[in-house]
Formats: structure tokens, C-alpha cells, sequence
């Protein structure tokens, strides 16, 4: 049966909640920041050996192998690893004064979270996968700032080395929190790249 003209313009047509697409993203948050903390705590359960009450970098860690892939000569191994990271990535600043290297990047997490929130409420909400890529960064800086707001310091465990052709490396430890961002800069680069491709192909056609 055809429906006439009129039926068509009467159907209720359904749009997107922005609160509900809000939800959304805050529970996105959330759980990562939630796997976040649960695997450091199960980190610092299982593989800190011994700590100083005074000193918080002296501390005993150890280690344990998960697995490896590849060959002999080109492999990839993974390993958890109890690491406390007192500066930020790869340990950047971390041999500051004690009197300012707290307070230094507990003002410069919250900056920076301030500073991703405002993009995020400013990146229009039918950008979906760009508000994706910033809710990720977001999660991961508020995993490791409630690291360093509890303990002052960032808990990592991802032990990650390679030998790929007589290339051998042994990755800086990491955390879920920089797995994160990791994904979110990623996100964002790739809706870099399409958005561009595609004002190059709209480019062309009016040039056509």
C-alpha cells in the first residue's frame, strides 16, 4: 500500500537526544577511567614487592611475562612491569623538587582537562567522532590525575619490548590511562585526514 504525500510529512521523524548523546560519552569515561584505577590498584597488588613510608621512589617492583608473539629473530613481548612514574610521559620532569613537582602537575593535569572539556562542549555534536577522540584523551588524563591527586605519583604496569629487523626496543612503561589518549590523538587524527579529503573532493567538484 503507497502512502499518499501528506503521511509522509505527518511521520514523526526521530532525532538524536544531545543529552542522551552526552550520557553516552560520560559513561564512556567513566568506564575507562574505572579500568583504569582497577588495573593499577591489581598492579600494585601483585607486583610491588616492597615500599619506603617516607620515600615514594624507593620501592621494589617486579615483573612477570604475559606473552610473546612473533619469531626468534622478530618478536613482540609483553610483560607486567610495577613502575612509578613521578613526572609525565616517560618519565619527563620527574627528578623536580619535591616542594613543587606535586603541586607543578596537579595544576598542569587540571589545566589541561579544563582545556579538553571546553573543545569538547565546543566541537559541534553531530561531530561525533571527533567528540569521540576527545572524550578518550579526557579519560586518560583523569585516570592519571587521580593518580597523582591520591598518590602523587602515576602508577604504570604495560611493559611492552620488540626486536623487529635487528631493531630492539624496550617501551617505556604505560598504563590504560595512556592507552587513551594513545587512541584518542589517533581518533582525531584520522577525522583530521577524512574531513580534509573530503573538502579536497567537494574542491574539485565545483571546480568541475
Amino acid at each position: 500500500m503507497q502512502k499518499d504525500s501528506s503521511d509522509i510529512l505527518s511521520a514523526p521523524v526521530t532525532i538524536k537526544s544531545p543529552k542522551r548523546s552526552l550520557l553516552g560519552f560520560f559513561f564512556l569515561c567513566i568506564g575507562f577511567i574505572l579500568l583504569d584505577q582497577s588495573t593499577k590498584l591489581w598492579s600494585e597488588k601483585h607486583f610491588l614487592v616492597s615500599s619506603s613510608a617516607t620515600d615514594i621512589r624507593t620501592y621494589s617492583p617486579s615483573s612477570q611475562h604475559i606473552f610473546t608473539l612473533g619469531s626468534p629473530i622478530n618478536w613482540l613481548d609483553f610483560n607486567t612491569t610495577y613502575v612509578r612514574n613521578t613526572g609525565a610521559a616517560w618519565g619527563f620532569l620527574g627528578n623536580l623538587p619535591e616542594n613543587i613537582r606535586p603541586y607543578f602537575f596537579f595544576i598542569l593535569t587540571i589545566v589541561a582537562m579544563i582545556v579538553i572539556l571546553i573543545f569538547f562542549f565546543k566541537t559541534k555534536a553531530d561531530l561525533t567522532f571527533t567528540r569521540l577522540g576527545i572524550a578518550f584523551i579526557f579519560a586518560g588524563a583523569a585516570g592519571n590525575f587521580i593518580d597523582r591527586m591520591w598518590l602523587h605519583y602515576v602508577i604504570d604496569w604495560i611493559h611492552v619490548e620488540w626486536s623487529l629487523l635487528s631493531w630492539q626496543y624496550d617501551y617505556p612503561v604505560f598504563n590504560i590511562a595512556d592507552c587513551c589518549v594513545t587512541i584518542g590523538v589517533i581518533i582525531l587524527l584520522i577525522d583530521t585526514v577524512r574531513e580534509e579529503l573530503q573538502a579536497r573532493k567537494l574542491r574539485k567538484l565545483k571546480k568541475d
